[in-house]
């Protein structure tokens, strides 16, 4: 296997340095992330989020049974949001797609939740008549919403797997620099953030 401090390209980054880059790229859009830096950031989110929930359910165990909170892993969730979302926004970007495809995939979540809706309200108006003879048929609703549901949000998150898990393109694109290759100034191995 060839050194990346010789075929021109830099040392894929740590977890440590792909949670402070992306930290330090706070709200920043623009340019480009590897997969390393997004993946990294995904493990220790969601890491970090385990665990707050983890002690979530502990604390509010002690506090009160009937009490369904979670303040640790809701405050530590919207602090990453925007850093999430930025950092899968320039992790696009490497692969010369659009950040904006987030929305298109918000979009397509929300959208997907419809049939199971339906599904959910045709029992509710089966509950309303007799239930005897649309008993059947709302059933049968409610589990091809639920299945329909299933298959659209399975199907996004293999689309969103398949594009975070591609190489990006080599060499600078539209949306900036190659953030794997090394600055003609730098020399080899100086900066690891690939």
């Amino acid at each position: 296997m060839e050194n990346a401090q010789f075929s021109g390209t830099r040392p894929m980054m740590s977890l440590p340095q792909a949670v402070k880059h992306v930290l330090r790229k706070y709200a920043d859009f623009s340019g480009r992330a590897t997969r390393a830096e997004y993946w990294w950031w995904v493990l220790a989110t969601t890491i970090v989020s385990l665990v707050l929930q983890t002690i979530d359910s502990f604390i509010v165990s002690l506090i009160s049974e009937g009490l369904e909170a979670s303040p640790l892993s809701t405050v530590f969730g919207l602090a990453v949001l925007l850093p999430g979302l930025a950092v899968t926004a320039r992790r696009l970007h490497d692969i010369g797609k659009s950040g904006w495809w987030i929305l298109v995939w918000f979009v397509i979540g929300i959208v997907g939740l419809i049939p199971v809706a339906v599904g959910i309200i045709a029992m509710f108006l089966a509950w309303g008549m007799d239930w005897d003879a649309v008993a059947a048929e709302a059933l049968i609703t409610l589990i091809v919403g639920i299945a329909l549901t299933a298959l659209i949000e399975l199907g996004l998150m293999v689309w969103v797997i398949v594009w975070m898990a591609r190489q990006g393109r080599s060499g600078p694109n539209s949306y900036g620099a190659d953030p794997r290759a090394i600055d003609a100034g730098t020399p080899p191995g100086a900066d690891t953030i690939g």
